[in-house]
């Protein structure tokens, strides 16, 4: 204890409370902060100046509590009083606490969900001879000619159920004329193909689904390889690819990639570039050498689309989120909707969605349909690029207020949860929203969209079938190669530009 001379009388202050409820609420309530204190040092979010203030209102309240245990007209109340400040207090931790624990197992689980699952189908025709998957044992089984991972421990795994033997296509479409022919005539053939292949064939033949069955399924789960280019997040300009694809659910199933777009970010400058490709772009695939829709990339998983659109841009993609349907949705519903401007007055063709030219305060599944809508304009496509980019400059806008970060935290991360996935790691998370926290600066958000010109080709992945594909316009390439160069490299900085183009 400590002494004090007070008008020549002596009293007696005391560090630590006499009553023993009051020792308890104490010890409550430095446990409480001290493991508040460590999550927050472990989590590395909280900027230095915000950090001090924190110290400062903690020692705030030990400070009020023991004046109020202590008071030289000390009763029963007023230490009922310090015990309730102190159980709130504590409350109030406990429950910050439980959110810095979410924010990190939910970061922890985006960074390192890099795996991605496919099912593969026994389908037959309908009616025919084989019900069940003993039934094929001994025949043909008409596959795909792919050396992917997934292809081949898809194959190993209906072999270690069934003997068969398998036969080799091409592509999905010549695989499935051996069950159903664009005519609608059938055979009585067995083919094993992926469920993206299945659904793909079931899109460009109209009689498939309705005369096959599916017999049979295996599932195919196969990591993801780092393929990140790691920099300093906060001080480098960086590339992070998104790609969405076009599934509810988990975000691990394998799907045709149908958004994407390159966002450039200058941590510096706080510069954002959203840079769009038609998901129809007759590119080469990176790893087969042939020629196909940029969407049909994403079957053969998300390294093959990043790889194949660095070859085809030039353009070096540090990192990459994966996102899906049900991400976006959920995400729009938790910052409260967003406000998007719309060039035309339109309707979604699949939805009863419908929006004015002009401001539309937007929920998730308004803001899902608005992005995906083509066949409701002219140019069909390229304005459902713009109406993306659009969608996600609010997304971010909102996503970035403080305000928004504070109110719908616990949502925020509900959101993200199992529907994304990134090769950001959880450090390089925590070290932009430290950043972001630090001075709450606003972003400067540009677009730029490559071009294409429409017409009919024949792709690696459906074989000879011609299918609609946009052939990508030079010009407009090297116009959006050029705006990210000047975003990632202003021109005054006095960077090194040699290590931008691959």
């Amino acid at each position: 204890m400590l002494r004090k001379e007070n008008s020549g009388h002596k009293r007696k202050i005391h560090i630590i409370p006499r009553s023993s409820g009051a020792i308890i609420a104490m010890i409550a309530a430095l446990s409480a902060e001290v493991f508040f204190l460590m999550l927050i040092l472990k989590l590395d979010i909280l900027p230095g100046k915000y950090m001090v203030l924190l110290l400062a209102v903690l020692l705030l309240i030990d400070s009020a509590a023991l004046v109020l245990f202590n008071s030289r007209k000390k009763s029963a109340s007023k230490v009922l009083a310090g015990s309730i400040f102190l159980v709130a207090v504590v409350n109030i931790l406990v429950v910050g606490s439980y959110y810095l624990c979410s924010t990190f197992d939910t970061l922890q689980a985006i960074s390192e969900a890099r795996s991605q699952s496919e099912q593969y189908h026994v389908i037959v025709l309908k009616d025919g001879s084989y019900d069940e998957v003993e039934d094929i044992r001994g025949q043909d089984v008409y596959v795909i000619d792919n050396d992917s991972r997934m292809y081949k421990e898809a194959e190993e795994k209906l072999l270690s159920k069934v003997d068969v033997t398998y036969k080799r296509e091409s592509d999905y479409m010549t695989a499935g004329v051996h069950i159903v022919n664009e005519k609608g005539e059938t055979s009585d053939e067995i083919v094993f193909i992926s469920n993206t292949g299945y659904e793909m064939l079931c899109e460009e033949n109209k009689e498939f689904r309705k005369n096959t069955d599916i017999i049979y399924s295996v599932s195919v789960k196969i990591k993801t390889d780092d393929s990140a280019r790691r920099i300093n997040v906060t001080e480098d300009p960086f590339n992070i690819y998104i790609t969405g694809i076009d599934v509810w659910g988990d975000i691990d199933q394998v799907s045709r990639s149908d958004v994407n777009m390159i966002v450039t970010v200058n941590p510096k400058t706080r510069e954002v570039l959203l840079t769009s490709m038609p998901r129809d772009s007759y590119v080469e695939l990176h790893s087969f050498g042939a020629l196909d829709k940029l969407t049909h990339s994403g079957i053969y998983g998300v390294d093959e689309t990043i790889n194949t659109v660095e070859d085809w841009m030039g353009v070096d993609i540090n990192y990459y989120i994966r996102v899906n349907f049900s991400m976006v949705v959920e995400l729009v519903d938790a910052i409260g909707g967003i406000d998007v401007k719309s060039d035309y007055v339109f309707k979604s063709k699949v939805s009863h969605y419908r929006y004015v030219k002009g401001i539309n305060h937007l929920d998730g599944k308004g803001a899902l349909y608005f992005a995906r809508e083509r066949k409701a304009f002219k140019a069909e496509d390229e304005q459902r690029i713009r109406n993306q980019q659009i969608v996600l400059e609010a997304m971010l806008k909102k996503i970035t207020s403080s305000k928004v970060l504070l109110a719908s935290y616990v949502e925020l991360l509900d959101a993200v949860e199992g529907k994304m996935q990134t090769n950001l790691t959880d450090r390089d998370i925590y070290s932009l929203v430290k950043m972001q926290l630090g001075d709450m600066t606003g972003w400067k958000v540009k677009t730029v969209a490559v071009h294409g010109k429409g017409a009919y080709r024949t792709t690696f992945s459906m074989g000879n079938r011609e299918l609609f594909v946009s052939i990508p316009d030079e010009k407009s390439v090297e116009a959006a190669v050029k705006k990210i160069h000047e975003v990632m490299y202003p021109a005054d900085d006095g960077i090194e530009k040699s290590d931008f183009l691959l």
